[in-house]
Parts: structure tokens; sequence; C-alpha cells
């Protein structure tokens, strides 16, 4: 099974596209944990670099913009 991978805007590599279409201006990625949970990335937590694409779930590495899981349940932070 070939690996999924997000893109970005062309000349924008912070302007994220996921393989749904969501990009931070529309429903936005938030910082997640490893099952796809928002949370805050402070120095000294467990944040591994994962993002979660708000629209559909994917969970998402940013240096590889590899989607290495999805979670269509995903909590927020309120």
């Amino acid at each position: 099974m070939p690996k999924e991978l997000i893109t970005h805007e062309t000349g924008y590599p912070d302007a994220w596209v996921c393989v749904c279409k969501n990009t931070p201006v529309d429903h936005g990625f938030f910082p997640c944990d490893k099952n796809g949970n928002e949370m805050e990335p402070l120095k000294g937590s467990d944040w591994n670099g994962l993002y979660v694409c708000a629209n559909c779930g994917r969970i998402i590495n940013q240096s590889t913009l590899e989607v290495v899981g999805k979670n269509p349940n995903t909590k927020v932070l309120a």
C-alpha cells in the first residue's frame, strides 16, 4: 500500500493541503498526540511533531508530510 502524503501550495511550504483538500484557512491543522487528539506542544511535553487535519482527522508527520494515521473523532482542546 503506497504511503499517503499531503502537499502544500506552490511556493508556500507552510500552506498545507490535506488529501481531503483542507487548508490552514479552511478548517486548519492542530498539533496532536499519536492518537490524533489536539494537544499543546509545550517544551518538555511528549509532542512528537504530529498534526491532525481538523476536517478529516488524518494525522500528519510535519517533517515528512506523511499521513501516519487517522482519527475521525479527534478530541480538541476547549
